[in-house]
């Protein structure tokens, strides 16, 4: 007779170490600066009588991030899953980096809607 394992009750039982400590900083600076993203997006929507982009401009500005993030979650766990989460992770964090360096230098709001939309995938 085949005995059941308990996975869940063995990982609780282990110590945390800095393994686990170095883990929770970095999933937690990612959530801060994608949280802290967003926060800053928001400043960019005025009531339409202060637009600074026409309303076109400021709908894609705002939605394309999270039509980005939505197709990103998506993709993401198929990638999880097949080459390991913290690889992907640490993946999301480069692309997310590096789309938020490009959207500081765009020259255009064409180029910052495709940057934020970049950054959403990550």
């Amino acid at each position: 007779m085949a005995s059941a394992v308990n996975a869940g009750a063995r990982l609780d039982r282990l110590p945390i170490s800095s393994f686990h400590y170095r883990i929770f900083w970095l999933v937690g600076a990612g959530m801060f600066f994608d949280g802290y993203d967003l926060y800053v997006a928001a400043a960019c929507w005025r009531p339409r009588s202060r637009p600074i982009f026409d309303g076109a401009q400021n709908l894609q500005f705002l939605s394309l991030t999270f039509v980005g993030m939505t197709l990103g979650s998506l993709i993401t766990g198929f990638v999880g899953d097949r080459f390991g989460r913290r690889f992907t992770y640490q993946i999301n964090l480069l692309i997310f980096g590096l789309a938020s360096l490009a959207a500081a230098f765009a020259q255009d709001m064409t180029q910052l809607i495709i940057c934020r939309f970049v950054q959403g995938l990550a």
